[in-house]
C-alpha cells in the first residue's frame, strides 16, 4: 500500500499534484515490473488500484509498532486491486477526472 498527501507539507488542495505523484508512482511499478520480467524470465503480475479520500491514520501496536491508515478510501483501493485485472492500473472516477485534468490518459 502506498498512500500521498498525509500531511500538510505533501497535501496539494489546489494542484493536486499528490496525486499526479502517486499515479506516476504507480506507472513506475508497472514498468519496473516489466523490466523484472525480462530480465530474470518470470511472469509476474500485478493490479493496482488507485482511489483518492480521506483516511484516518495511526500508529497501532505495543510490541511491534507499525503506522497504518484506516476508512473507505483504502477498503475501495483494495477492493479494485482484488478485482482488477492483471497488469492494469484500476481508478475511481474522481480520480480519473483529476487526472484527466492534468492530461494523464
Amino acid at each position: 500500500m502506498a498512500a500521498s498527501g498525509l500531511n500538510a507539507s505533501t497535501y496539494d488542495r489546489e494542484g493536486r499534484s499528490h496525486i499526479a505523484a502517486l499515479a506516476d508512482y504507480a506507472m513506475q511499478l508497472m514498468e519496473q515490473m516489466k523490466y523484472i520480467n525480462e530480465h530474470s524470465f518470470n511472469n509476474f503480475q500485478m493490479k493496482i488500484g488507485l482511489n483518492m479520500g480521506p483516511v484516518v491514520a495511526g500508529v497501532i501496536g505495543a510490541r511491534k509498532p507499525q503506522y497504518d491508515i484506516w476508512g473507505n478510501t483504502v477498503n475501495v483501493s483494495s477492493r479494485m486491486d482484488s478485482t482488477g485485472v492483471p497488469d492494469r492500473i484500476q481508478v475511481t472516477t474522481d480520480l480519473y477526472q483529476v487526472l484527466a485534468a492534468k492530461g494523464y490518459s
